[in-house]
């Protein structure tokens, strides 16, 4: 069983992924402290959009930050490290957005969770909310799980 830590101190996203959770083999844990801790180590860290920028992660094998989040001063970085947001240095990027769809483009490959490679791709996905950067954190989860291509 995956364990996911979502640190959101200013806008929850937990809810938006506890849907990825139901049969994806996987336990959401939130938590909206200053400082995150999880007295259980973490597979998967999701840093909410507008978290602080200075981070000092626990440990985890993969993080998914927003874009302007730099990597832990404090300690090693994990592995896997995947930034979302709207600048084109970022992992993950929406290319285009509609009412009904999403284009969310990987602009460079890294590895998920189960062993496997998520290359570089554009997906066309459904889109009806919510904003666009908590939709990127939704995305990036799934990925990184291995629950999309």
């Amino acid at each position: 069983m995956w364990q996911v830590g979502v640190w959101e101190p200013e806008e929850p996203v937990s809810p938006l992924l506890v849907e990825l959770a139901e049969g994806a083999g996987c336990l959401i844990r939130a938590c909206c402290a200053p400082h995150p801790t999880w007295n259980t180590p973490l597979d998967l860290l999701v840093v909410a959009p507008h978290g602080p920028r200075a981070v000092c992660l626990p440990r985890c094998r993969a993080a998914l930050v927003p874009g302007d989040v730099a990597p832990p001063q404090c300690s090693a970085p994990p592995p896997i490290w995947v930034s979302y947001g709207c600048a084109s240095r970022n992992t993950l990027t929406l290319s285009s957005l509609t009412a009904h769809s999403a284009a969310v483009a990987v602009q460079r490959e890294f590895p998920h969770l189960g062993g496997g490679i998520v290359e570089r791709q554009e997906l066309v996905l459904p889109y009806s909310g919510p904003a666009p950067l908590p939709f990127l954190a939704q995305v990036g989860t799934a990925l990184l799980l291995g629950l999309l291509p």
